[in-house]
């Protein structure tokens, strides 16, 4: 497993960033009725926990085409799917029904989910125990689709489709999805290992389907199952990699495959009686590296070979260590030397101060120890902190609750895992915490979906990648790809946000509150230098000004849904659509 870091991009970040000016500026809005009102479900009497409520709020009642960005879909009462798009023209197209999805009593009662993997293709799940596939051709005019393929699931609970792909072969093409769902831990098998005060777990089931290239006929190929205890605030397929990325509190495992499950936990249980084959110890500056060597062992039958970020050693032409170090070495000024049946190395840290999370990125074979010197330096420095007399507890708090903002809460622990889908192990994993999750969007409809976290108090929006560039010694990555400028501090003052998206091309983002209100909040632009603003403070020259605007939809007593396109934001309420057209053609 390779664990990852976030590296900003220090170019993207604006430090001269002063705040937003609201902007007066008209913004036109328009509107279309909704055709017999908006599907919408509330919870069952079984649905009682806290993760059948979260995931009741994370529906987003509104799907957007990522292939035609313009184009946008729902599901009203009487179970049609129905279509609009923002015209050349700069209006709204009229309705036109593609779809009637089927109902019974027993899904009546469910919110549907529709994603779209490639750009003929879309995927429906009724909220119960049907998944769709649909052709859909000419999808951008709002053409009829056709149902391909119909499957099963094997639940009686509610169903939520978070994620799907497409991908084509010599050979025919597969479609890929994660359906989610909430179980009673008592289905889960025994063998994996759950909290005992659990009673609901979150399953995530990832399906592949096959069929020809010139083929109807859809089939099942395969079946996986995860479960974990939280609900993930992000969940997508790298069909790259065939792997699946899931961003969570706690960590998914899989527990269920139609093609063999490795035994994970005894193989672990293997590892964990092994022996480390070596042991470190790092300083600020250095790290120095021991192994145990057999005693008839000499210096002429040991190889050692140092790189900037590699290292190898070979004890009688046999390979005990290589691979990729996890940050780069003075190669010049790293030794290795034989003492007794001790072999000792010494690496020189290219960054001094840096401390290392691992020695060798992804191997598990050795262990690091605490270097005696830095603990008593830790313990001399904190002696003052400490005392020889007991604490005694107080009750009183220290400070007044209702002066804490948002902002002030504890960050919930977060966790980025790449799981392969074959092996069924993690091999990439990024420590999101202290980094407030803010939202999810999807830069490029064959990529996967960008996610964007706090940092300080900006918005950065990384894109979990597969890099396939030469000299690239990682080939996934998450890349930087957009800063917006103190959004994470704004989003601490909204209290009754809902929906947070940017645009396509991250000239701003926008935040809605539960009824009526949406945030725009624009990038810094270039203002005419005749204007010769200057700050009140400091009386240096403005050049750039970022712009903010707050917009009112009339007659909306609930937001439903949100979609942002490059000319406009799409907002869905009960009984009408809105179009707010940020950018003209």
């Amino acid at each position: 497993m390779v664990i990852m870091d976030l590296k900003v991009n220090r170019n993207m970040l604006d430090i001269k960033f002063e705040g937003y000016k609201l902007s007066l500026d008209p913004i036109p809005v328009l509107k279309q009725p909704v055709v017999d009102g908006i599907k919408s479900c509330e919870l069952g009497n079984e649905e009682y926990g806290y993760l059948h409520t979260r995931m009741s709020l994370l529906h987003n009642y509104l799907f957007q085409d990522p292939w035609c960005q313009d184009s946008v879909f729902y599901v009203n009462e009487r179970h049609r799917v129905l279509w609009t798009s923002l015209g050349e023209d700069g209006r709204l197209t009229n309705t036109r029904c593609t779809w009637d999805v089927p109902i019974d009593s027993t899904d009546s009662q469910a919110n549907v989910t529709i994603s779209f993997p490639g750009a003929e293709w879309a995927i429906l799940c009724n909220g119960k125990k049907n998944i769709y596939i649909l052709y859909t051709p000419s999808r951008s005019a709002g053409e009829p689709w056709i149902c391909y393929h119909t499957y099963d699931l094997e639940i009686s609970t509610s169903s939520y489709l978070l994620h799907s792909v497409h991908r084509t072969s010599p050979g025919g093409q597969q479609i890929d999805c994660i359906i989610a769902t909430v179980e009673y831990k008592s289905k889960i098998p025994q063998e994996i290992s759950l909290p005992e005060s659990t009673t609901f777990v979150l399953v995530l089931e990832w399906i592949s389907f096959t069929c020809g290239q010139n083929n109807q006929l859809w089939a099942t190929k395969r079946i996986r199952k995860l479960v974990s205890t939280s609900f993930p605030e992000y969940a997508a397929i790298d069909n790259i990699g065939d792997s699946i990325c899931v961003v969570s509190e706690n960590d998914f495992k899989f527990y269920f495959d139609t093609e063999g499950l490795r035994n994970l936990s005894q193989e672990a249980e293997t590892k964990d009686v092994q022996p480390s084959k070596y042991t470190y110890i790092q300083t600020p500056e250095d790290i120095t590296v021991y192994f145990r060597v057999a005693e008839n062992i000499k210096k002429t039958d040991i190889q050692v070979n140092f790189l900037p970020r590699h290292m190898e050693v070979l004890i009688q032409g046999k390979c005990v260590l290589s691979g990729e170090l996890a940050n780069c070495i003075d190669q010049g000024a790293s030794i290795w030397f034989l003492d007794g049946t001790k072999l000792e190395m010494m690496l020189y840290k290219a960054e001094e101060g840096l401390m290392w999370q691992e020695l060798v990125k992804g191997n598990k074979e050795g262990e690091e120890l605490m270097d005696p010197g830095l603990l008593e330096e830790i313990h001399a420095r904190l002696a003052h902190l400490t005392s020889e007399t007991e604490a005694i507890p107080n009750n009183k708090v220290p400070f007044n609750l209702e002066q804490l903002e948002e902002c002030d809460s504890p960050i919930e622990q977060f966790f980025f895992q790449r799981i392969d889908g074959n092996e069924h192990c993690e091999t990439h994993r990024v420590n999101l915490g202290g980094h407030q999750w803010l939202f999810i969007n999807s830069v490029c409809p064959e990529s996967l979906p960008a996610i964007c976290l706090r940092h300080d108090v900006d918005g950065i929006l990384w894109q979990p990648k597969n890099i396939f560039s030469e000299g690239e010694t990682e080939h996934f990555k998450m890349e930087h790809m957009a800063t917006f400028s103190a959004l994470g501090y704004v989003l601490a003052s909204k209290q009754d946000k809902k929906f947070i998206s940017c645009s396509p091309g991250f000239e701003f983002s926008v935040v809605s509150d539960c009824s009526r209100h949406l945030y725009l909040y624009c990038q810094p632009e270039s203002i005419n230098s005749a204007l010769q603003l200057r700050n009140r403070k400091t009386g240096e020259s403005i050049a750039h000004i970022a712009k903010q605007y707050v917009v009112s939809l009339e007659q909306c007593d609930r937001i439903l849904g949100l979609r942002v396109s490059p000319q406009c934001i799409f907002v869905l309420s009960k009984d009408t659509l809105y179009a707010v057209k940020v950018k003209s053609k």
